[in-house]
């Protein structure tokens, strides 16, 4: 018998989604899930089951996205469900910015891979998130920008210089600048940028405070400079986005 068919054959036997739940229960720092076609949750891990703000599995088993997270966060979310679902194309090692249990705004890393049937029916899709800030040794090349993202997270409300984030990890401004580019895709400002709108769109859709008031708080110039980056990012205004999602 060949490798693969080694591998096959096992794979066809096994039968013990329980065992698979136990391992995951005990990655602290992995969020892990799966969801029917519907986009209902099957199962989810303790991790994934305090992200969604409740005690216990049973309480997420049937429901979905829109029961746990904000409109707009759920809809992103059921958006990268249904590609996955609908093309059979995996979504591996994003990173993204969301939300963790504390809304404290942080990297996460995730993957969302399709479910089959027996009979080669997608059937659903199962999916992991890592807090990069936690995650260690296995994701380096983000812990090792580790202390810039907290510094970003817990000063965002104040204006920050590349200059200081660079003596965070001992860089000059253009090493810094290379290399948190080639690590997340993007710029330090942009990145600065995206942590005070994901910050400000959590404050539009969970408090009455004046789109004023949290375009300062957020780190923002005034009105007009938070209205204008804002719909960039977003595609929409504030105010549109507030009366959109507001729960």
């Amino acid at each position: 018998m060949n490798k693969s068919d080694f591998k096959s054959n096992f794979m066809a036997r096994m039968h013990s989604p329980e065992q698979m739940q136990v391992l995951f229960n005990h990655l602290p720092d992995v969020f892990y899930f799966i969801k029917d076609r519907a986009g209902r949750f099957v199962l989810g891990n303790d991790t994934f089951v305090r992200q969604c703000g409740v005690e216990t599995e049973e309480e997420i088993i049937g429901k979905s996205d829109y029961d746990f997270f904000p409109l707009g966060r759920a809809e992103t979310y059921v958006t990268d469900d249904t590609y996955v679902m609908e093309t059979g194309e995996s979504i591996i090692d994003r990173v993204e910015l969301a939300p963790d249990p504390g809304n404290s705004i942080n990297w996460f890393i995730t993957c969302k891979v399709p479910v089959y049937s027996n009979d080669g029916e997608i059937i659903g899709l199962a999916g992991t998130s890592r807090d990069i800030t936690r995650a260690g040794l296995a994701l380096r090349p983000y812990t090792e920008m580790r202390s810039v993202l907290e510094f970003v997270r817990d000063n965002y409300a104040r204006s920050i210089e590349i200059k200081e984030l660079a003596a965070l990890v001992h860089l000059s401004v253009s090493q810094f600048e290379r290399r948190f580019r080639k690590v997340f895709q993007i710029s330090p400002l942009k990145h600065i940028m995206n942590v005070r709108i994901r910050a400000a769109s959590l404050r539009l859709t969970t408090s009455n405070e004046t789109i004023a008031a949290i375009a300062i708080d957020c780190g923002f110039y005034d009105h007009s400079h938070f209205t204008r980056n804002f719909r960039k990012i977003m595609g929409v205004s504030p105010k549109e986005y507030r009366k959109r999602y507001m729960g």
